[in-house]
């Protein structure tokens, strides 16, 4: 009978790996165990190193415990590094793992079951997997589809709209997702709204009389592929949710789609890794406030919100509870050297209403995340229609 040693590997060479190289994975001294240290785009000091994800491959006939070591180089942020999520290949939803950690390596122990399975930090959302989503969605007469430009690697970026047959009076409202390449989560809200849309619901059908909805899902496709934290590429990348940044194809791709349909309403979607916290980064205390009041709770770990906006009034930063609240006059000076960021764009050059939100993975499945989206979408819609029609309090 074969030893655990024999059918069972590890490796990051494939789309959104980290770590590609080979090198960076080494057998351990026990049977069943791998050393893995993740790569960085730069210096830890620099970085959280919030990339990592290896495919687990099984090639035996029956379940085989493996163990793995995950060597950070750094102590450096790993309390953000203790809860990994592990998915059988071809199964829709991962589940968490709680990790060992001691300095700078976490531990995570389970059974592989033949076949492949993924282990990553977060619940991957590949570059294959938006462009299936694409396809799908062209495939339907109820969505539009169209190539709005390509990565620097000359990979797809998709904007997708619905209705496809738009309500004249229609305002747009724009949903950008996976700025940050390790982001994950935004892909999955976007699945969430567009199925939503389609699914004949007659509240669904009531908000496209009223609105148009585009999404950008894979704005950073190189750095999905890659398997990297945030930029486009590990030299020279661009830093897409900035306004300022590397020059690059993808960075363009996005000023053209918000330019081409000056949002009405613009949504950001990440995922930062305060597991606790949900973040409302308005632009507009209306819609920080409301956010928070009509978004319902998602997933088996409570997340508390954190608030935040410009205040045409206010001369210093001010600390209000759960809320951060920002002098408008001096944001220029306050991004001076990044230009802002996308909500920040669209707010000074279309008059949007602009958000970014913030929802972890942690205590969340993909239908949580799914769900959330639907939520999200169906009450910045709400908020929006309390303020043209004068009923905000």
């Amino acid at each position: 009978m074969p030893h655990s040693r024999d059918i069972l590997s590890v490796s990051g060479n494939f789309d959104g790996g980290n770590p590609k190289n080979q090198a960076h994975i080494r057998r351990g001294e026990e049977p069943g165990e791998f050393v893995v240290t993740p790569t960085w785009e730069k210096p830890p000091t620099q970085e959280c190193g919030l990339a990592f994800a290896v495919m687990v491959r099984n090639a035996g006939p029956k379940a085989a415990p493996i163990t793995i070591r995950i060597d950070w180089s750094t102590p450096m942020h790993m309390q953000y590094k203790d809860v990994y999520y592990l998915n059988r290949d071809g199964e829709d939803d991962w589940r968490e793992l709680k990790a060992a950690v001691e300095g700078q390596v976490a531990t995570v122990s389970f059974i592989a079951e033949p076949g492949d399975m993924y282990l990553s930090l977060t619940p991957m959302y590949t570059y294959a997997d938006s462009l299936a989503f694409a396809d799908a969605m062209s495939e339907r007469a109820d969505i539009e589809a169209v190539l709005a430009g390509k990565s620097r690697a000359g990979r797809e970026i998709w904007r997708l709209w619905a209705p496809a047959e738009v309500e004249a009076a229609a305002e747009p409202v724009f949903f950008l997702a996976r700025n940050n390449a390790c982001e994950t989560s935004g892909n999955f809200m976007i699945e969430g709204m567009i199925r939503f849309l389609v699914s004949g619901d007659p509240a669904a059908e009531r908000l496209m009389e009223r609105f148009v909805f585009h999404f950008l899902p894979m704005s950073n496709p190189d750095g999905a592929h890659d398997g990297l934290e945030r930029d486009t590429s590990a030299r020279g990348g661009a830093w897409l949710a900035r306004v300022i940044t590397a020059a690059d194809p993808a960075h363009d791709v996005i000023r053209r789609a918000l330019e081409r349909v000056r949002p009405a309403v613009f949504v950001n979607l990440h995922n930062w890794m305060m597991r606790d916290v949900d973040g409302l980064l308005c632009n507009d205390e209306l819609y920080a406030r409301r956010l928070a009041e009509l978004l319902p709770a998602a997933g088996t770990v409570p997340h508390r919100r954190v608030r935040e906006w410009y205040s045409e009034t206010a001369t210093e930063v001010e600390e209000i509870g759960d809320a951060t609240i920002y002098p408008l006059a001096k944001m220029a000076d306050l991004h001076e050297s990044s230009g802002g960021t996308w909500k920040d764009f669209c707010r000074e050059r279309f008059g949007s209403r602009a958000m970014a939100v913030e929802f972890p993975w942690q205590g969340r499945t993909v239908e949580d995340m799914r769900a959330l989206g639907v939520a999200l979408l169906r009450a910045v819609c709400a908020i929006r229609i309390e303020e043209r029609e004068g009923k905000q309090a």
